[in-house]
Formats: structure tokens, sequence, C-alpha cells
């Protein structure tokens, strides 16, 4: 899998989404919340000892429009 990406229900929004992924504008994300693991590290907080998510606050890439 070369990427994934997460645009749960974005209503009236959606030709951003498609126009982002035929390539006509750059694509840009972040996440807005951490995803763990698994359930059992539930409670999670940056910068405990234990911390090891999934894909951490912030995780995301840009890259360029399709030429």
């Amino acid at each position: 899998m070369y990427a994934f990406v997460a645009a749960w229900l974005p209503g009236t929004e959606g030709l951003g989404v498609t126009d982002v992924l035929y390539g006509d504008y750059g694509f840009t994300g972040k996440l807005s919340r951490t995803w763990f693991k698994s359930v059992d590290q539930l409670p999670m907080n940056v910068g405990d000892t234990h911390y090891d998510p999934l894909f951490p606050f912030g995780f995301g890439l840009m890259t360029e429009p399709a030429c």
C-alpha cells in the first residue's frame, strides 16, 4: 500500500477530496488525534513512558500536484 487517506464524510467538500486524489492539487494531511495500536494502550498521553502509538498526533505528509 502506497498511501491511506481517511476522509470520513466530506459532505459538500467531497469535490475537494477528489481534486487531491486525482492529482489536480497537492495533498496535505495531518492527524488531529493519535491513532493507538490497541485499546490496551489507553489512556495514552504524549510524554508518557509507554507512548508508542500506531500514528502519533500531527503525523502526516505533503505532496506536489501531479503534472
